[in-house]
Formats: C-alpha cells, sequence, structure tokens
C-alpha cells in the first residue's frame, strides 16, 4: 500500500539544500565506517545521502520512502543504477523479502508511532552479523537550550516550529534512545552524539566548510549537547 505522506515545503528549500544537507552529511560521514554490505535497506530518502554512500561501496540498496516526492526524485536521481531499488511505502507497511547486512534508520524514528515494535521489525530483518544504524536529533542540544533561555521555546525538549511542520511525534535524548533500542532487544554497540550545533541554522547558513567541521570536532568532547545522537546496533 502507497503512502499519502506529502513532503513539507521545508524539504528542497534553500535551507534544507544549503546548511542542514552540509550539516547531516557530517552526522552521515561520522556513521559511514560502520556500514556493512552487500545488501542494505535504506529508510527514508530525501537527497540520497545515505544512498550515495551505500552505492559508493558497490552495494545493493533498497531505498523505502512513503513521500511521493521525494520516490520521484529518487528514481530521477538513480535511474541508471541497477543495484538502487526505491520502495514507495509507509515503514510500518513495507515487508521486507529477504534479510539484510545493514538497515539505515536515518532521522525517521521519531515519526514512527509505535518505535519499539518498528525497531523490533527491523531486528527482524538483519542477517546473522547484520547492523541497524539509527540517527535522531538530539532534543537537548546545545542550540534547542539556548533557545530556551532565550524565551524562544518552553523547553528544550519542547516540539518548536520545525518539529510541527515536519511531523514529529517526539523527541530524543540519549537515554531515551537507548531505552527504546534495548527494549527492541537490540544490542547497543555505539551510542553518540554528533556535531556542536550552537545556533540555529538559519544563523549558520553562511558558515565555512572548516568551521563547520572545527564544531564537528568540539561535538565530540560535548556530546550530551551535540545536535544530533547516533547508534549503531546487533543482534
Amino acid at each position: 500500500m502507497k503512502s499519502k505522506i506529502k513532503a513539507t515545503p521545508y524539504y528542497y528549500s534553500k535551507q534544507q539544500q544549503g546548511i542542514d544537507r552540509r550539516t547531516k552529511d557530517l552526522v552521515i560521514r561520522r556513521c559511514a565506517p560502520f556500514l556493512r554490505g552487500p545488501a542494505v535497506l535504506d529508510l527514508g530518502f530525501v537527497e540520497g545521502g545515505w544512498t550515495d554512500h551505500v552505492v559508493g561501496q558497490g552495494w545493493r540498496c533498497e531505498v523505502v520512502e512513503g513521500a511521493k516526492r521525494h520516490v520521484e526524485f529518487a528514481r530521477r536521481r538513480y535511474a541508471r543504477q541497477k543495484n538502487v531499488i526505491i520502495r514507495h511505502s509507509l515503514f510500518e507497511n513495507f515487508q521486507a523479502s529477504r534479510r539484510y547486512d545493514c538497515i539505515i534508520a536515518g532521522d525517521i524514528l521519531r515519526y514512527i508511532p509505535d518505535p519499539v515494535a518498528f525497531l523490533s521489525r527491523l531486528r527482524g530483518w538483519l542477517a546473522r552479523k547484520g547492523r541497524l544504524i539509527v540517527t535522531v536529533p538530539n532534543s537537548r542540544s546545545l542550540h534547542r537550550r539556548i533557545g530556551t533561555l532565550l524565551d524562544l521555546e518552553g523547553h528544550p525538549e519542547q516540539a518548536n516550529a520545525r518539529d510541527r511542520e515536519v511531523g514529529n511525534l517526539r523527541g530524543y535524548d540519549r537515554y531515551q534512545l537507548r531505552r527504546e533500542l534495548e527494549a527492541a532487544k537490540l544490542r547497543v554497540i555505539e551510542l553518540r552524539g554528533c556535531f556542536l550545533k550552537p545556533l540555529s541554522s538559519r544563523q549558520m547558513s553562511g558558515w565555512s566548510d572548516d568551521l563547520l567541521e572545527a564544531f564537528l570536532k568540539i561535538g565530540d568532547e560535548l556530546e550530551d549537547y551535540a545536535w544530533f545522537l547516533y547508534a549503531v546496533c546487533e543482534h
């Protein structure tokens, strides 16, 4: 069954394709060494940051995406790639026909109504030595804390305007993420914070690559304040 999800105006905007894409690429780069192949399931697609890494390894990538606009973009982008398969489906409705060496759940868990049940299904789709990589924004990130002190938000974990626009159901800190992964009987082998984001995306839009790289490195010293969280899990 195909999804009725629609891509919000945020996607393919100047901000999303600019500073937000640049910083998310840093998160993907940090996770890339944990990827395993040759069979990879990529849940969620906007511009192909994860998929490009998989294809670059010569592996097979099966992409599942619910928004028609994202699906159409993906099919155009990978039209000549025989090892990329695009599925138009809600994550909850997708039925895997094989086991995967790696499953990527990049920034999707906050949209899932029952995340523990969903993670349990993903665990069942992993090959014997397969890995699940999960990324989520950190609800206690530095820029959300600063926004709260400036009275822009009531609390760092309170849904902000961007959360509401893209349909977030919940936020995550390291404790909540670990709790759900372990409740799904996954073995967490790595759970880290990545990239220190001190300001809003709009305020950072003109930052150089060198400056972004510096905040990636300093984020390793202040992981509880980092912008994103990533977890690497196995059976």
